[in-house]
């Protein structure tokens, strides 16, 4: 049900992940037919923008680097945090200057080390919902005073969020994240932003294999001809399918001087 460059344990262990190489190339069809990139980088640059400082960068879940390497250059050190082993020898390849650790979130250890920004895009579906608050939490203690925590998430409304749940159960409380966040750092702290993402593709195989990206699991694949049957009836436009992306955009600003969490 998630949308992202990751390929980490979900938390049902009754999904059944894809094989790396139709993932790697389910990934890189999403990439091309979306427009999300595009829009995150303006709405991040914006938030950089607003910064105190731009010495240190965090990206947690950076996948293949299409976000982490243009934030990068505002800033003067990168550190990444991936679990994908393949993605890391990646960026490790193309990014040599990068700080890059290949583990997971909730195993780093980043000692007394703070960032200015920190960057969690579509990294929280693969973690236990009642241990969000804890992991934002451990970003927000690795946060300078006047830095960020940037956390983008899929919206539980809109044509995607209603693909999910003609298949299966999307259920993310967007509402009780944000107001937990806002008792735990305060409500100046606390700021939300939307915007819409188009993924659009010439032909209907390869807005089906989308779909079966979106979704992550491969059992997926018993319906393939129902995912088909769903983007044909619903998305066809005259030149191609397409279909819009509700995404939300939490920010989590540590204010200077702040109490620590």
């Amino acid at each position: 049900m998630a949308v992202g460059e990751k390929d980490r344990e979900p938390e049902s262990a009754s999904i059944e992940m894809e094989e790396d190489a139709e993932y790697q190339r389910q990934l890189a069809l999403f990439v091309k037919s979306s427009t999300e990139k595009g829009i995150e980088l303006v709405k991040i640059g914006e938030i950089i923008a607003g910064l105190a400082q731009r010495r240190s960068f965090l990206d947690v879940g950076a996948g293949g680097g299409d976000l982490t390497i243009p934030i990068s250059q505002s800033f003067d050190e990168t550190t990444v945090v991936e679990p994908n082993e393949r993605q890391t020898r990646y960026l490790r390849r193309r990014c040599p200057q990068f700080r890059i650790i290949n583990d997971s979130w909730d195993r780093v250890d980043l000692g007394p080390e703070r960032f200015d920004l920190i960057l969690c895009s579509h990294v929280l579906y693969y973690i236990t919902e009642g241990q969000w608050l804890d992991t934002i939490g451990k970003m927000y203690n690795h946060l300078e005073e006047g830095g960020c925590i940037a956390i983008v998430i899929q919206s539980p409304i809109g044509e995607v969020a209603e693909f999910f749940n003609r298949f299966t159960d999307y259920d993310v409380d967007i509402l009780t994240l944000w107001s937990d966040l806002i008792r735990r750092y305060g409500d100046d702290a606390v700021t939300v932003r939307y915007f819409i993402n188009e993924i659009f593709t010439d032909g209907l195989e390869d807005m089906t294999s989308i779909g079966l990206f979106l979704l992550i699991d491969r059992n997926f694949r018993q319906r393939e001809d129902e995912i088909r049957r769903y983007f044909d009836a619903r998305h066809r436009t005259p030149k191609g399918y397409r279909i819009k992306q509700d995404e939300i955009l939490l920010v989590v600003r540590k204010e200077i001087n702040a109490a620590a969490s």
